[in-house]
């Protein structure tokens, strides 16, 4: 593994430290687990800093993108108070395909370490012809954070030799080390690393981590397994497979974590593959007690043909509704099923307490809040839909919505959902969503919206409004945003198909001016590299620099964070590549220079105004 650290030193302090997606001592909000809490309701319930009334395009935009070296599959989490070398910080952790782990400071965007587990296994290694996950595989389920141990929970899929092998890490918070015992290589009768792909998020409880299995693409062999690791000395203490007589009916939930009630009990939802009622479990909703033993199924009347037609039950993932005996979920179809927890009911939707149509087609993100005005509220938005609002009684979800949003997305899979608000007031639903088109197995440009969650006909801002500031690139699809202490973490792709990945964190914009954009920008190459240089900005901090194969763009970032005046070594294609830089202080960034070009044919570099789209 190799670590680099930027702000070394040893040991983790995280005051007063509840479960995930509290509160600490000093009354900021961690964000440890995928969407946000076990029950996997999406919610922060502890935001005091961003409000409908000042989340706009005035006030609110891009404080900070840092790219990273390969896509992100994952969900930015968040600890606040860690102490890193001399210094205390707020940070926010990331992974990617190539299998890397990032630490920043969540308010200053400083790298404070980066480790990487070496080269990941990719789509040729396993035969594969299509691009759900889009080049390498190396980490793609979203961590999950011990913040009483200071300990960071990881599966990355490595090559090792001639084969592969899968392996749960234990970090370090403070440094991106491995703890004692770590790590664990992951094995099962029936597992393949390979072919098995580590796509839902993590999930602690009852001390114990607990690792979610599907597939990549599709391709056997494989199964559905969840595995369970002692926290503490990450010796394996279960494994459950979904199909141990048959075949396929993985895991895989759209990237969410397995939920679990107070008790510990794990609610998973399961898709296409065998079925008998009896030890497989394909399309089935399953309760399993914290040693993953099989408590209690449900399955849909239809569940052969839900097989037949590739429309998996467990597109959503399994929700808790607080503070009731209620999980509920959908898959492909658009189907919303509501259960009682404590008698699934076995097979036949007879035994479901409601299943309706919720929404058009595939649901892959489900939110729930108790407004102050409206109640208790469920919210989705499908692919090839309007987002939707149904409203909850206590026992039933009113079938017909209760809001209804006024975009139609135009494709797979719809939006991933968060939600922020102070307890039951100042709602804001953040719907990240590909812009155009589907992004199933392509990249594509994507957006960040925020409405008002008690109206959500009223969009608050969206990152398109001043596109220059605010865009984040590619939509990074399962990836919901993360709200914390009045930031929105976003991951992208960052270069469409290309192996970046970018974090940007959103917040409100400081009242002082941005920098001059750089004058004088030119660029040279030679031997297939180009260079970008330009004059110095008064009172900078760093700079970004854009690339584009069109002199009006869309320019897409190819490195930020830059404290020089020049970039070099940037491989050309044969043409014309054009450039642009960007200056960027603790106020924001400025808009674009003149745009510089270089030829492979004759070098060239010339100036001229144009947007950085």
């Amino acid at each position: 593994m190799k670590v680099s650290v930027f702000r070394g030193g040893a040991g983790v302090l995280v005051a007063g430290m509840l479960m995930s997606g509290m509160v600490s001592a000093l009354g900021q909000v961690d964000v440890l687990t995928q969407h946000n809490n076990r029950d996997r309701t999406g919610a922060n319930l502890r935001e005091t800093v961003l409000t409908p009334a000042n989340v706009n395009v005035k006030q609110f935009g891009m404080l900070f993108k840092r790219v990273l070296d390969d896509q992100v599959y994952g969900q930015p989490l968040v600890v606040t108070h860690v102490k890193i070398g001399g210094g205390t910080h707020d940070v926010v952790y990331l992974t990617t395909v190539n299998n890397s782990v990032y630490a920043f400071d969540a308010n200053a965007s400083t790298l404070l370490w980066h480790v990487n587990f070496g080269e990941p296994a990719d789509l040729h290694d396993a035969k594969l012809a299509c691009l759900d996950i889009n080049g390498k595989m190396g980490i793609i389920g979203t961590p999950v954070i011990d913040a009483k141990s200071g300990t960071l929970y990881v599966v990355a899929l490595t090559r090792v030799g001639d084969g592969f092998m899968q392996r749960l890490h234990a970090l370090d918070l403070a440094t991106g080390a491995d703890v004692a015992n770590s790590p664990a290589t992951i094995a099962a009768p029936g597992f393949d690393p390979l072919m098995q792909n580590q796509r839902p998020a993590l999930l602690l409880s009852s001390g114990t981590v607990y690792v979610g299995y599907a597939s990549h693409c599709d391709k056997d062999p494989y199964h559905g397994f969840l595995i369970g690791y002692d926290a503490t000395s990450l010796k394996q203490t279960a494994v459950f497979n979904t199909s141990p007589t048959g075949m396929e009916a993985s895991i895989w939930q759209s990237g969410q974590a397995p939920a679990a009630d107070d008790a510990g009990n794990i609610f998973v939802v399961t898709g296409n593959g065998s079925w008998d009622g009896k030890v497989n479990f394909s399309e089935s909703f399953l309760r399993l007690d914290p040693q993953l033993k099989l408590l209690d199924w449900f399955t849909p009347t239809n569940h052969f043909q839900l097989d037949k037609d590739d429309d998996d039950l467990n597109s959503s993932g399994a929700m808790l509704v607080p503070g009731t005996h209620l999980v509920l979920g959908g898959g492909k179809q658009g189907v919303m099923y509501v259960l009682d927890t404590n008698h699934l009911g076995h097979l036949g939707d007879e035994h479901a307490l409601e299943h309706f149509q919720a929404t058009a087609s595939h649901m892959h993100s489900l939110v729930y809040w108790k407004s102050a005005k409206d109640g208790a509220l469920l919210y989705v938005w499908g692919q090839r839909d309007r987002a939707k609002v149904y409203r909850f009684d206590g026992k039933t979800l009113g079938e017909k919505p209760f809001m209804t949003g006024d975009e139609v997305n135009e494709g797979h899979p719809g939006a991933m959902l968060s939600l922020s608000a102070n307890g039951d007031k100042n709602g804001i639903l953040w719907a990240a969503i590909h812009a155009t088109g589907d992004s199933w197995h392509e990249s594509r440009p994507g957006i960040l919206h925020a409405y008002d969650a008690d109206d959500i006909g009223r969009e608050l801002w969206n990152s398109w409004q001043d596109r220059p500031r605010d865009d984040c690139g590619e939509y990074s699809k399962m990836a919901p945003p993360t709200i914390a202490n009045g930031k929105v973490y976003l991951a992208s792709f960052g270069t469409e198909n290309i192996g970046t990945g970018q974090l940007c964190a959103y917040g409100l914009l400081p009242d002082g001016p941005v920098p001059a954009a750089p004058v004088r920008v030119t660029a040279e190459v030679k031997d297939g590299l180009a260079t970008v240089t330009w004059t110095p900005v008064a009172g900078v901090r760093t700079y970004t620099v854009g690339s584009s194969d069109k002199a009006n763009g869309p320019f897409s970032t190819i490195v930020d964070g830059l404290t020089s005046t020049s970039f070099g070594r940037i491989p050309v294609e044969h043409g014309i590549t054009y450039f642009v830089v960007r200056a960027v202080n603790s106020n924001g960034a400025s808009g674009d220079s003149m745009v510089a070009s270089v030829s492979t044919e004759k070098a060239a570099a010339t100036e001229r105004m144009m947007p950085m789209h």
